[in-house]
């Protein structure tokens, strides 16, 4: 009897919480940024808002943890998103940085991308008075006067600082790079003459596009932002190929919740989707001066493997610039 009493109290368990998890959701989703409100993170999904709420039926709020490079956040959702309300937006390579350069709780099969928005990629740029017009000219200076260029770059982690690193090995060739702290001090510094170089992002510097001129662009192809600027492949020399890592943004949810709860997972990603490619959306990217580039969930997910990858490859070289 205690058994049968047992079996039929284990079925109505698993009925109440399958009828729960289908009727996903019933209550405001948090959206965790890891970092402070007004940044690029930021101003990229906050016009997600009305658009996810009415595909959804629920308040769709941005709770912002900043700290450690996203790491607090990241942690926050792997921790807290089992049950698909607390879901994470995805920010790379801080995501990949955080699993080779840290020991954080999660690995990345912990989570599940439902894709990427959009990306950023390396550009190198000068004032516009400088007398480099292109790479070809900063490396044979940089040959002319080793150690001695002043490069601004934000952060000695991710693609930024990968890129100058590996321009020096393969170029044979030595720069003066300084961590400015951000990417507003790399424009500011460069602008004012006080660096000759800097490395930042092209939707991270539309704003002083009048005051300067790119050098290269780390990437498969132009920017429709710089378009007059050649990307490293079009103007480098065979023996100086450098990979196209780039920065992205998106949403994320632990494996638990994909795993759990398909049906709920299935119409979060669906909304994603059909948000981030509405009208609406790219209106509002078009008058940030962005560019919409969407990757679905399983080619994000394909992406950040390898990004994990190349971070582990070239964790050596990030690790020398502490020394630096």
């Amino acid at each position: 009897m205690n058994r049968l009493l047992a079996a039929v109290a284990a079925t109505v368990l698993a009925v109440g919480t399958q009828a729960a998890a289908a009727a996903w959701p019933q209550k405001p989703i948090n959206v965790v940024l890891g970092f402070a409100p007004g940044g690029g993170l930021d101003q990229t999904l906050l016009p997600l808002k009305p658009l996810m709420e009415r595909r959804l039926g629920q308040p769709f709020l941005l709770n912002y943890k900043p700290g450690a490079g996203g790491r607090i956040g990241f942690e926050f959702v792997h921790m807290n998103g089992a049950d698909g309300y607390t879901i994470g937006a995805l920010s790379e390579p801080h995501f990949s940085n955080t699993v080779v350069f840290e020991k954080p709780r999660y690995k990345v099969e912990d989570m599940v991308p439902l894709g990427l928005i959009m990306r950023d990629v390396p550009i190198w740029f000068v004032r516009k008075d400088s007398p480099f017009k292109d790479m070809n000219d900063l490396i044979a200076e940089a040959r002319r006067r080793p150690g001695q260029i002043r490069v601004a770059i934000g952060s000695f982690t991710g693609e930024h600082y990968v890129s100058m690193a590996l321009v020096e090995e393969l170029a044979g060739v030595k720069f003066r790079p300084v961590n400015v702290q951000g990417g507003a001090p790399v424009m500011t510094n460069v602008v004012g003459g006080h660096f000759e170089v800097g490395i930042s992002r092209p939707g991270s510097i539309t704003g002083i596009k009048d005051e300067i001129r790119g050098l290269g662009l780390v990437a498969s192809k132009r920017s429709a932002l710089f378009p007059d600027t050649p990307t490293f492949d079009e103007q480098l020399p065979a023996n100086i190929r450098i990979p196209h890592l780039s920065s992205a943004r998106g949403l994320m949810v632990t494996a638990r919740f994909a795993r759990d709860n398909p049906d709920g997972f299935r119409r979060l990603e669906t909304a994603f989707r059909e948000a981030v490619n509405s009208p609406e959306f790219k209106e509002h990217m078009d008058r940030q001066g962005l560019e919409l580039d969407w990757t679905d969930g399983p080619a994000t997910a394909k992406e950040l493997e390898e990004s994990v990858k190349l971070y582990t490859q070239y964790k050596d070289l990030v690790e020398a610039a502490k020394n630096r």
